[in-house]
């Protein structure tokens, strides 16, 4: 559990953080961390060590899955916000593929250096991503500039990204009515300080901001917590048993299939790209359909895996149910429940608490997703093929409050991420 512990850490310090030092630089670190992390997992031949690496690497990693998003809602324009904020879901979906297909490059490594270069092959690419983000290439996002009183940058920024029309003048207005300094068309040396410099004045600004954002931060933690209970690794899991009691069990098969189930998310997602962005005001429709297929998907693997432990149907049938419906579980995740929560909780929190929301939000999935796996383990839900079906249920179940939930607390976005009521 230390990974998931760790991104909770991680996205909480992100968010309490980035208003002040600003998204660019908390990415930069995060990015560091990571590669540190990844490094000394790799070398290490300590326990204790290789503990650190890892709750290490997931600090880093929760900095970066807070402050992503965050960047890409706050860059993109109106126009294209729904197709770029598909991308970090696409990317996760390109890293399974290629840790799959290095997995099946390295099956006849020994063991002890496959998994090493596995995890130290990750510094190269967050390396060099790390770099370019650091370089001149990249700036902060416009509305961190424009809290700080860079304006004129922050309009070139918004210029060069695309912004068209009005939208980078209608920016800078709403950007004024929420820091709260006056209509400027020159650079303003003066930082503007939406938090107290003291810690305790920092959480007494927020918790009186986050007071009436309470129905937002509840939706958000809401679709995060369905992200999770959708329980796509299990799924996967139980498919490899189900092919090795049916004599399937080599390494070239389970390498294949995982290659196909990440390939069936590839291509979800990448559909979700212009779904997201054809969708003008569909954020919610579309989460609340990712919900309905994900459910579907959990319960007809519930009602499988159980017809397959008390051998109410063929192994081989069983084989093929099971792997289409962890295909249609992975479409889910593909087309809305993996991409819409990320790109959800920038786009209607305010400015002002848009950072520490998500990360409150994060933390808080990520605690969860860390009690969950805990219940299952401690319960023996997974330990045998008899009882893997309750696992199954208990997520569909999950779902299904879940999308009672954000039924009522889910609302549409309207893109304009700079204004105090969204």
């Amino acid at each position: 559990y230390t990974d998931r512990l760790s991104y909770a850490v991680g996205a909480f310090v992100a968010g309490v953080a980035a208003n002040r030092y600003g998204r660019k630089y908390l990415f930069v670190v995060g990015g560091i961390v990571y590669i540190i992390g990844a490094l000394i997992t790799a070398f290490t031949t300590s326990f204790f060590a290789s503990s650190l690496g890892r709750a290490a690497g997931g600090f880093g990693v929760g900095m970066g899955l807070l402050v992503g998003p965050i960047y890409i809602a706050e860059t993109a324009p109106s126009t294209t916000r729904g197709y770029h904020g598909t991308f970090p879901q696409l990317l996760i979906a390109v890293g399974s593929m290629v840790a799959y297909a290095l997995e099946l490059a390295l099956v006849r490594a020994p063991r002890h250096v496959a998994w090493r270069v596995m995890v130290g092959a990750v510094t190269l690419p967050t390396g060099l991503f790390t770099y370019f983000v650091f370089s001149r290439w990249f700036s902060d996002t416009p509305c961190w500039l424009m809290m700080i009183g860079q304006v004129r940058l922050a309009e070139q920024l918004m210029e060069q990204c695309g912004a068209t029309g009005k939208e980078p003048w209608d920016r800078r207005e709403q950007l004024e009515h929420v820091a709260g300094f006056p209509y400027r068309s020159v650079v303003d040396p003066r930082r503007v300080d939406l938090f107290p410099g003291r810690i305790t004045g920092f959480w007494a600004h927020v918790s009186d901001r986050l007071g009436s954002q309470f129905r937002d931060v509840s939706a958000v933690t809401v679709l995060h917590v369905a992200q999770e209970a959708a329980c796509e690794q299990m799924a996967i899991r139980y498919a490899l048993v189900a092919l090795t009691r049916n004599g399937f069990g080599s390494v070239h098969t389970y390498s294949g299939v995982l290659l196909v189930l990440s390939f069936a998310k590839l291509v979800a997602t990448t559909s979700s790209l212009h779904g997201a962005q054809r969708s003008m005001e569909g954020r919610r429709r579309m989460v609340l359909g990712g919900m309905v297929l994900a459910g579907c998907s959990l319960g007809f693997l519930a009602g499988t895996s159980f017809a397959d432990a008390h051998d109410h149907i063929g192994r081989g049938v069983a084989v093929v149910l099971l792997c289409v419906e962890t295909i249609a579980l992975q479409t889910a995740l593909g087309l809305a429940l993996g991409p819409i929560p990320w790109m959800y909780g920038p786009e209607v929190f305010p400015l002002a608490v848009r950072a520490p929301s998500v990360g409150l939000c994060l933390a808080f999935k990520f605690l969860f997703t860390t009690f969950f796996n805990w219940t299952f383990d401690g319960f023996g839900l997974f330990s045998t093929v008899d009882t893997v079906w309750l696992s199954f249920l208990l997520a569909f179940g999950l779902i299904v409050v879940s999308f009672l939930v954000s039924f009522g607390l889910v609302r549409e976005t309207t893109f304009r991420l700079l204004m105090d009521d969204p």
